[in-house]
């Protein structure tokens, strides 16, 4: 009789017999029943007491044959894999100025929380129940394997870590832990890898997230089914990009494995982006110790850093027992509240907040309200309920007292300070209450105790009763696929970590509740957002969308993000001011001025001597020049602050136009009379010529025609454009300090229509020069040929020196405009002044003597000296017309 065999058992009967800590291990917890939490783990127990005297070691699991105790199957031996579980439930902390251990969530209930879920996935698949796995249901009928394990403390300290790891292998060295479930920090889990790695015994951690462990060399035997800081890194950083549109972040570390190893990770997912793409990050971090709250000058040191940072988007990477000295100090200087947004990473417990309550304005009120907990989520849930963790969730709330019991008696026996007070006790119906929600913790503790399991079970498969050791068991566990709890469990072979395409991400917002005595807040969390389906691939973007019905509440209240960098000061246009502006109009109102005005003298003065001598078509010809070279002024002072970059775009399109057609046509006046005057006067018979004004147009057409073929094929193939051009100046956060709005070339190439205008153009300029240089010895009536020289090489020495200086001001808009305005106004001002002037100078003159000289029908130039005519001084003196120069 099988009942009769369990109630009799010394095993259920005797609990003073077991290990000290054990004691909860009875017929009063359902021990005696296969079905219950406590019956593989009560078999280990008492197996252990007795010295396994009854069992056989092979490989990495305990033989325990059929007659040994009475079980499911009487006919078939059970296989125990003991897992030896190091998990996190304190920390040290300063209470009274003295360290003391306390719950690392505050209350506990945390830790057991997660120690629950890994006992509920050795329940399941100890009794094949696949309500959560499908893949284990009625497992226990085919694979004799059953998890069993035993519990310690790791007290958050590697130091504890190893020492009962290696108190525990050394006192069963012959029985050493067929796997190790742990640890969850992994400033523990780092040196805790390399230690199992040595001793053969695989390490599966659920939490321990740091990305020095991908490192398959070093960390051999060490595998997790939640995704490396890598993954959550390139998930935070996703979210800063495309959510906060973030370019800068300001990441504060705890200096230790997963601190610096997060830090950067976050730091090469920013690097990996797209340029243009991609955030700067800048980490500032502090130590980790058991005297952390007793020294915080390096957290006080880190915090002043950020703030002379000037950022307003943080990172936290550092666990619960840093948060209220953090947020203490961040509100102290100043870089909390609505103008801050600080997201943590999974080092701070979803429940650090659970019955906690603060003051009404205190400091970690407002540090606390609108912060974000980001970390890899156990799963969503659906209104369906057809996700692994909608599943598991349900399963997890409908343990009855029997789970609570267990969880209870396997919490930890012993810890450094003697004080068990320090777990959290939980009444049986706590999971039936829904207390609290497993969440990601006991989820991913539940699918690694499913997945050694399933591992171990599938190498019974292949090896039958040879059973595994360490390294087969860890192989076979990487090579695991299952859909879990947290959603389908792939393992990535490079790193032996889970798969970032199979991870979920979320992020909490924090809001703060007020207490109906209006005296006090409490801060709840709520999912907000969370990643879409599963990437494509590993550099495939992971893009944010929120949960139903959420939204992200800032510090504010609103949904609206704050400014993640202080406010631009304002970028120096280096527009062409209001003042310069009215100056340069000025100078065009004055060349307009005496373009019409000597236009209008002009004409008045037709008939004149004075006018006819000089050919008023040519004067004409020399106003309208100056009129439109001088309209070229408004194109060129127009910029983005008056006009769009289209219209700007077309004011550099007429501005060579304008420039060019006026410069050409007043000036092939002057060099026509020049160099008639040189052709006529240097003739060897001096003889009356005739001179008629199509034959003085002609050189005035090929200057024109030249420039026009030129302009139009600038115009048509590679127009200018007008363009705002940052300087390098730049502010900390890489926005531009000066920027430049002017026309410019389309390419280097459009140079050549610039160098075409110059040569065509300076080419006849020197010309003019060299022909008034020649007719510098021939005095002409009314001195014209004289001005006709200073205005050529006023021209010269204007483009000789405006030009280098149009090349020095060309990133300067200011002084780019004044100088080409300067040019204009000069050259239009000076051949319009020593040609009309000395002209009016002479018809007051004129005018006295008009009444008894009479006048003359002549239109010409009197030659009043030449040297190849020694006659003329005599017959200047007589007042004889020598030579006549005649224009019909």
């Amino acid at each position: 009789d099988i009942r009769a065999m369990r109630n009799s058992h010394p095993l259920f009967v005797m609990a003073s017999s077991l290990p000290p800590g054990e004691e909860c291990f009875g017929p009063a917890y359902g021990s005696n029943d296969p079905s219950s939490h406590a019956y593989y783990d009560h078999i280990y127990s008492h197996l252990k007491a007795t010295s396994f005297e009854s069992t056989i070691r092979q490989g990495s699991v305990e033989i325990v044959p059929p007659q040994t105790f009475p079980h499911t199957s009487t006919d078939e031996d059970i296989a125990l894999l003991h897992v030896l579980s190091l998990t996190s439930y304190t920390a040290k902390q300063r209470v009274n100025d003295t360290a003391k251990l306390v719950p690392r969530d505050g209350s506990g209930i945390y830790g057991f929380t997660a120690s629950n879920g890994f006992i509920m996935g050795m329940h399941h698949f100890n009794n094949g129940i696949g309500s959560v796995v499908p893949e284990i249901e009625g497992i226990n009928r085919t694979c004799p394997i059953r998890l069993v394990h035993t519990n310690y403390d790791t007290e958050s300290s590697q130091t504890v870590a190893l020492d009962t790891f290696n108190r525990d292998y050394i006192k069963n060295l012959d029985r050493p832990p067929g796997a190790v479930f742990g640890a969850w920090r992994s400033a523990v889990s780092v040196p805790l890898a390399v230690l199992t790695g040595t001793r053969g015994i695989p390490q599966f951690s659920p939490l321990s997230t740091s990305t020095e462990l991908d490192d398959t060399v070093q960390y051999r035997l060490f595998s997790r089914v939640i995704p490396s800081d890598a993954g959550t890194a390139r998930a935070a950083v996703g979210y800063f990009r495309k959510r906060l549109d973030a370019s800068f972040l300001g990441v504060l570390y705890v200096n230790d494995s997963y601190g610096s190893a997060f830090h950067q990770a976050i730091q090469e997912a920013a690097a990996e982006r797209e340029e243009g793409d991609q955030i700067e990050v800048k980490g500032y971090t502090f130590s980790y110790g058991a005297n952390v709250n007793f020294d915080t000058s390096e957290i006080e040191l880190a915090i002043k850093q950020l703030k002379e940072s000037r950022f307003r988007v943080f990172f936290g990477v550092f666990y619960s027992e840093h948060y209220d000295i953090i947020m203490n100090y961040a509100y102290e200087y100043g870089i909390v509240g609505p103008e801050y947004l600080w997201v943590i990473s999974d080092g701070l417990s979803l429940s650090y907040f659970q019955n906690k309550k603060y003051d009404v304005g205190s400091p970690l009120v407002v540090a606390s309200q609108g912060i974000g907990l980001l970390r890899a989520g156990g799963g969503r849930t659906t209104e369906d309920g057809r996700t692994g963790y909608d599943r598991f969730t349900n399963a997890y709330f409908n343990q009855d007292g029997d789970a609570a019991n267990q969880t209870n008696c396997k919490r930890p026996t012993f810890n450094s300070q003697n004080d068990d007070s320090v777990y959290y006790v939980a009444q049986p119906d706590f999971f039936r209450a829904k207390t609290l929600a497993p969440g990601a913790s006991g989820a991913f503790s539940f699918d690694t105790a499913v997945g050694i399991g399933l591992a171990a079970c599938r190498l019974f498969e292949e090896k039958g009763t040879d059973y595994f050791n360490g390294k087969e068991l860890f192989d076979s566990f990487v090579n695991t696929e299952f859909d879990g709890a947290t959603g389908r469990i792939q393992i990535d072979p490079k790193t032996t970590s889970r798969s970032v395409q199979s991870a979920f991400f979320v992020l909490y917002n924090s809001i703060g509740v007020l207490d109906k005595t209006g005296e006090s807040i409490s801060i709840e969390l709520e999912l907000a957002s969370h990643t879409t389906a599963v990437a494509d691939s590993e550099s495939s973007e992971m893009a944010w969308v929120n949960f139903p019905g959420k939204v992200y509440r800032y510090a504010d209240g609103s949904t609206e993000p704050p400014l993640t960098i202080p406010p631009k000061i304002g970028e120096n246009l280096n527009q062409i001011s209001l003042g310069l502006q009215v100056a340069v109009y000025m100078m065009m109102a004055l060349i307009f001025i005496f373009s019409i005005g000597f236009i209008v003298w002009t004409y008045w003065n037709r008939k004149t001597r004075i006018v006819r001598a000089s050919q008023p078509f040519f004067l004409y010809m020399i106003c309208i020049g100056t009129f439109i070279m001088g309209s070229a002024i408004i194109p060129i002072s127009v910029d983005d602050r008056i006009a769009s970059i289209e219209d700007c775009s077309l004011a550099c399109i007429f501005s060579p136009w304008l420039a060019s057609y006026g410069f050409v046509i007043a000036f092939s006046a002057l060099f026509s009379k020049t160099w008639r005057i040189n052709q006529i006067f240097h003739h060897p018979q001096l003889r009356r010529v005739t001179v008629n004004i199509k034959d003085v147009i002609v050189p005035f057409l090929i200057l024109l025609g030249l420039n026009t073929i030129v302009l139009i094929c600038w115009t048509a193939i590679s127009p200018l454009k007008w363009e705002r051009v940052h300087t390098d100046a730049r502010d900390d956060f890489g926005r531009e300090l000066y920027s430049n709005g002017m026309c410019r070339l389309n390419s280097n190439k459009d140079i050549a229509y610039v160098v075409f205008l110059v040569i065509i153009n300076l080419a006849v300029l020197l010309l003019a020069n060299i022909q008034a240089y020649q007719a510098r010895t021939i005095t002409v009536e009314f001195g014209e040929s004289q001005y006709i020289a200073i205005i050529n090489s006023s021209i010269l020495q204007a483009g000789i020196i405006g030009g280098p200086l149009l090349v020095i001001a060309r990133d300067s808009p200011a002084a780019f405009v004044l100088v080409t305005v300067g040019e204009i106004f000069v050259i239009c001002m000076s051949i319009l002044l020593l040609i009309f002037i000395p002209k009016i100078k002479y018809m007051k003159k004129w005018k006295k003597k008009n009444s008894s000289s009479g006048s003359s029908n002549l239109s010409g130039i009197k030659v009043l000296n030449h040297p190849k005519v020694s006659l003329l001084s005599s017959m200047q003196q007589s007042g004889l017309i020598v030579f006549t120069c005649i224009y019909n």
